[in-house]
C-alpha cells in the first residue's frame, strides 16, 4: 500500500523583502511594510510529504526520526533564529520570499534525500506557511 505522510516543523526567521534589480521606490511599492530595512520576523511552518510504501513489519512508510534529523540539519538548523538575507547565502543574491524559500528548502532535501532514504521513500512536497494568509506549496 502506497501513502502519503506529512510531517511538520517550525522555525522562526527574519527577513526583508527587497530586490537589488529595483529602485528604491519599486521596492517600496512592490513589498510594502515588508521591505522595512530593520527587516520582520515570521514563526514559518514547514510540511514535509513523503510518498512510499507501508512496510509490512514496522507499519511505516519511513523512519520518521531519520525524517526529523534530515530536516533539523538541512532546514531548521540553517534557518532557526536567523536573518535570511544576511545569514543564509543563498538569499543574499535571492529575495527570500516564500516562494524562494520553499525552493531552496526543497533543493537542501533533495541534495540529501537519496544518501538518507535511497527509493524507500519519496520526498513528494514541501509547503511553507509564512503566515497563516501566505503560504507556498511545491510538489515535485
Amino acid at each position: 500500500m502506497t501513502v502519503h505522510l506529512g510531517r511538520r516543523y517550525t522555525f522562526c526567521a527574519s527577513h526583508r523583502l527587497h530586490s537589488p534589480a529595483l529602485s528604491e521606490a519599486e521596492n517600496k511599492a512592490l513589498y510594502g511594510k515588508c521591505n522595512n530595512p530593520f527587516g520582520h520576523g515570521h514563526n514559518y511552518e514547514v510540511e514535509v510529504t513523503v510518498r512510499g510504501q507501508v512496510d509490512p513489519v514496522t507499519g511505516r512508510a519511513v523512519d520518521l526520526a531519520a525524517l526529523d534529523s534530515l530536516v533539523e540539519t538541512q532546514i531548521l538548523a540553517p534557518f532557526r533564529f536567523r536573518n535570511l538575507n544576511e545569514e543564509v547565502p543563498a538569499f543574499r543574491s535571492e529575495v527570500p520570499t516564500t516562494e524562494n524559500l520553499a525552493s531552496e528548502v526543497l533543493r537542501r532535501l533533495q541534495s540529501a534525500w537519496t544518501a538518507e532514504f535511497g527509493a524507500v521513500a519519496r520526498l513528494e512536497k514541501v509547503r511553507i506557511w509564512e503566515t497563516d494568509r501566505n503560504i507556498c506549496e511545491i510538489d515535485i
